[in-house]
């Protein structure tokens, strides 16, 4: 992966020299956008439930390597794709909705059928389709051994089309890739090209005015529904990557001209099981009995993620006066409140993971890391700050002194559900750490802070062993890796595992046995 980003970054770094010549020749299309009918979305879907048992053309299709000018447009066979595909399509896109299915199978139809019509950028969005669905199902626990290099592999070959993608005629399709790219990348250490792609992305989705409600006055019901789906998608990444880099969002909220998606389900009510209903973003418990309308529920975090930057890291936030501060934290802490209201207790943090299946778990857990780092982020706590785990470190009490118990008992509550739901996610899901792993160590620091500085309260034995949990995942993982964030890592697992010692120890000074 180090590689592959590095190659990625200056790859990024040249196009987007380019890119102010791409968004000129966007300018006269935005009144020629195609009107999508029923009629170019290919024939009818046929459901297909084959399971994905032979993977061997998938890790050794025929493509370029990155940074390639002139790549081979190969897949591959098209019954070993199409399997993939509708596992894209029941389980990853019917959650967070990137694709119109009709459209996404009538393009892959199309591409096998007429091999003399193949672009590169129908086949980097092929390519991308299946990346992120080998990296779903290795997240939950499914995929097979060589899951993460056929993820890697469908990866790299639609970056080597970027050129294509960033600089060609502007289609809703080439905005399509560069956010399922993006997507991909968010797993990575380095979020510095997720950010630069991000700002492509974003670009071209102006330049075709997805943002604003003119832009699919002229689409049929379908299309338009594409349209804005995407705008949503390219708006919780951005919003996203902007509170985890601390630095501004490229889309400013009042220049959205979008209606936000509307409810689809009751969550009480649970759901009836259809597969590719377009309108879903649905997440159902195992059972069917309850179920979560997961991409409004994920539009409305990013809103609060634009919040957390804009009034408590912005260089303008920081010319706000105390008073000032207080009440924007505030703020944001009712809206995270309000907003957690709205889940179901069975998606809970604390009980998500006996309730959903392994391909929805990364779903739900990347949910609930997020919604943690807004929390922390508004209480000053992150696992990323070397002083802050220092402090922690030689004087537990400190970080809980700083903070009304009022606002530190839920904290450390959200902070030790979190933790349980991490450890949750198998071993092969571990991709998913550099999305989660901050969240994941300010959670396990706060809780091992919180039995230094409040010793033994009722869940002080649970919370020792969730933190000899988090010492042993760390070693795991990571052993005696060197990177860039590596002594961070180990900082924070050192913290852990000595005030997590003095709590055992003053257990055992008082009770003598554990």
């Amino acid at each position: 992966m180090r590689a592959f980003v590095e190659q990625l970054q200056s790859q990024v770094a040249d196009l987007t020299k380019r890119l102010d010549e791409a968004t000129d020749r966007s300018e006269p299309q935005k009144a020629e956008l195609p009107v999508v009918t029923k009629a170019t979305r290919g024939p009818k879907p046929t459901l297909i439930t084959s399971p994905m048992d032979d993977h061997s053309g998938l890790g050794n299709a025929g493509g370029s390597v990155i940074g390639s000018k002139s790549p081979r447009l190969d897949l591959p066979p098209f019954d070993e794709v199409m399997p993939v595909i509708q596992m894209y399509l029941d389980h990853v896109n019917s959650v967070t909705p990137l694709f119109h299915p009709g459209t996404l199978l009538g393009l892959v139809s199309d591409f096998y059928e007429f091999p003399n019509r193949r672009d590169a950028v129908s086949w980097a969005a092929i390519n991308v389709v299946l990346a992120l669905t080998y990296r779903q199902f290795m997240l939950g626990g499914l995929g097979t051994d060589n899951g993460t290099d056929l993820a890697l592999d469908h990866l790299n070959k639609a970056q080597s089309v970027l050129s294509d993608v960033i600089l060609g005629e502007p289609k809703l399709l080439h905005a399509q890739v560069l956010l399922g790219i993006v997507t991909m990348l968010q797993i990575s250490k380095n979020l510095q090209p997720a950010m630069v792609l991000m700002g492509a992305a974003m670009r071209l989705i102006r330049g075709l005015g997805l943002h604003t409600r003119a832009s699919t006055a002229h689409l049929d019901t379908e299309a338009a529904k594409e349209h804005t789906y995407v705008f949503w998608i390219a708006y919780v990444l951005d919003k996203d990557i902007s509170m985890r880099m601390r630095s501004p969002s490229i889309q400013g909220d009042d220049e959205v001209d979008v209606e936000m998606p509307v409810a689809v389900i009751d969550h009480h009510r649970g759901v009836d099981g259809r597969k590719n209903k377009f309108d879903d973003g649905v997440i159902a418990t195992v059972n069917g009995d309850v179920a979560m309308d997961f991409f409004l529920t994920r539009i409305r975090l990013a809103i609060i993620e634009g919040g957390v930057y804009d009034y408590l890291y912005s260089v303008r936030s920081q010319a706000r006066s105390p008073e000032e501060r207080n009440i924007a934290t505030s703020s944001l802490v009712n809206a995270l409140q309000e907003w957690q209201s709205h889940i179901a207790p069975e998606f809970d943090a604390a009980s998500a993971a006996g309730n959903v299946s392994p391909t929805a778990l990364p779903f739900i857990c990347s949910l609930h890391a997020t919604s943690f780092v807004c929390l922390a982020m508004i209480n000053e706590a992150n696992a990323w700050n070397q002083q802050w785990v220092i402090n922690i470190r030689k004087y537990p009490g400190t970080c809980a002194d700083l903070h009304p118990r009022s606002r530190w008992e839920p904290l450390v509550e959200h902070a030790r559900d979190f933790a349980v739901l991490f450890e949750s996610i198998p071993p092969s899901g571990y991709a998913l750490i550099w999305e989660t792993i901050c969240a994941y160590l300010t959670a396990v620091m706060l809780v091992a802070a919180n039995n230094a500085h409040r010793p033994f309260s009722d869940n002080m034995l649970s919370d020792m062993k969730l933190t000899r949990k988090a010492v042993q995942l760390v070693d795991d993982i990571f052993g005696s890796q060197s990177f860039p964030e590596s002594g961070q890592v180990h900082l924070v697992r050192n913290a852990c595992a000595d005030l997590n010692q003095n709590a055992l120890r003053r257990w055992y000074e008082k009770f003598g046995t554990a």
